[in-house]
């Protein structure tokens, strides 16, 4: 592994080991309605800054939860950037940036439905240097580093190779408070009657890692932020897949419509689906 990598591994089995250790033993508040966050989340996200602040104090960070939530030991970032400064946003001297979702499915976690985990990826402008996504629930850990493959516990992965939208075990996500217009609900409601199936599992992170793994063929997104994809979409591409914006633009940080694949054929099926 580069450092890099390496430095977003340990981040990442840090970060999980503290999830572990709060499930089921901490509250919530709601930072927007029905958007929870926990002890759990700023904990694991404060031990991520922390180690990657250390390694590479040079480098900046974006993660979901704001700096202000971390407490008064958290580390004090000097190099810290909004979340539209990522991507085609990124400042023109494009700092090297980690994006991180400390955990992702925190609904879940909440619930004690064990489908979560922490998103971390290392990022120049658009240009995705590395990424890791653990599950700690079932301690897997899935990374990837640009032009390197992706990986899980170790072992090469590879796409699925279907074709078609028929084939195809699809993920959709929903925003915390989804009306009937919400444009996620209406990509679902045009993928449900021709997909095999569809699931919302309540982690992007993890659904685009399932991708990476073949156990999913296609995710949907039209509102994800940076941090919930950014690990997700390089183990996608790493592992043979396709990701682009949801209406077929070349994917950027910061658009939040994403739709990944296993393969460029179902690519083409479902943005044929998605906007004709």
């Amino acid at each position: 592994m580069s450092e890099y990598l390496d430095v977003a591994v340990r981040a990442a089995l840090e970060a999980g080991a503290i999830l572990k250790e709060k499930l089921g033993k901490v509250g919530f508040r709601e930072k927007n309605p029905a958007d929870l966050v926990t002890e759990a989340d700023v904990a694991a996200q404060a031990k991520i800054a922390e180690i990657v602040s250390t390694a590479f104090p040079e480098h900046y960070f974006i993660g979901e939860e704001p700096q202000s939530s971390l407490g008064p030991d958290a580390p004090r970032l000097k190099n810290v950037l909004r979340e539209e400064e990522c991507g085609s946003g990124a400042p023109a001297d494009l700092p090297f940036t980690w994006i991180v979702d400390p955990l992702d499915g925190t609904t879940n976690f909440v619930h004690r439905v064990p489908f979560f985990g922490t998103s971390i990826a290392l990022t120049r402008g658009n240009e995705i240097l590395c990424g890791v996504v653990y599950d700690p629930s079932a301690d897997e850990l899935f990374t990837a580093e640009r032009g390197a493959g992706a990986f899980l516990n170790g072992e090469r992965l590879r796409t699925s190779d279907f074709t078609r939208p028929t084939q195809a075990l699809t993920a959709v996500s929903f925003p915390t408070q989804t009306k009937p217009d919400s444009p996620d609900y209406l990509a679902f409601q045009r993928c449900v009657p021709v997909c095999q199936a569809m699931r919302r599992t309540g982690s992007t992170a993890l659904n685009l890692a399932y991708v990476a793994a073949g156990r999913f063929d296609a995710k949907i997104c039209q509102c994800a932020h940076p941090w919930d994809v950014a690990a997700g979409v390089l183990l996608v591409l790493e592992a043979g897949g396709v990701a682009t914006n949801a209406d077929g633009r070349p994917f950027d940080l910061a658009i939040k419509p994403l739709l990944a694949t296993a393969n460029a054929e179902l690519h083409g099926a479902f943005l044929k689906l998605l906007n004709d």
